[in-house]
């Protein structure tokens, strides 16, 4: 059952975040959780956005400012969860958010592998943008990170 709607995250949930994140396959050697929940809290233009279900972290999601552009990152739902419309709330909860900042447009990055968060985003009418991302590394500690992993591309 739906009991709680989104919030920002607390300093004593960021524990919970990281157990969720971390049990859903969702970190990467590369974006260290600590680290990116550090920077989103940081950020007057960013929110790392929680829900609870009883006494399990039920969803988050990460927005941030980009401009004329709000993007997504760390969406993600409590794998016993899923299936009750978790993932659903946390996109609203994003778009809520984006269109009080007064963006138009929100975007997000997923990896063309992944069909499965592929077809969940085709489901709340995402589309596939008609451009290349571009990356530079500016950490070389991160950068070796993404390189020496096999899940990196």
């Amino acid at each position: 059952m739906m009991t709680d709607s989104f919030h920002p995250v607390r300093d004593d949930e960021i524990a919970a975040v990281l157990a969720l994140w971390q049990g859903a396959g969702m970190t990467r050697p590369w974006n260290p959780p600590l680290a990116d929940i550090a920077a989103i809290r940081a950020r007057p233009g960013s929110a790392l956005l929680v829900a609870w279900a009883g006494d399990t972290l039920a969803a988050t999601v990460a927005v941030e400012d980009g401009g004329h552009r709000a993007w997504v990152y760390y969406l993600c739902s409590a794998p016993e969860l899923r299936g009750a419309g978790w993932g659903h709330r946390a996109m609203a909860a994003a778009e809520d958010w984006a269109r009080r900042a007064g963006h138009t447009k929100i975007q997000l990055l997923v990896r063309n592998s992944n069909a499965k968060v592929l077809s969940f985003y085709d489901l709340l009418g995402y589309e596939e943008s008609a451009v290349t991302v571009l990356q530079k590394w500016l950490d070389p500690a991160r950068e070796r990170a993404f390189r020496e992993s096999p899940d990196a591309h």
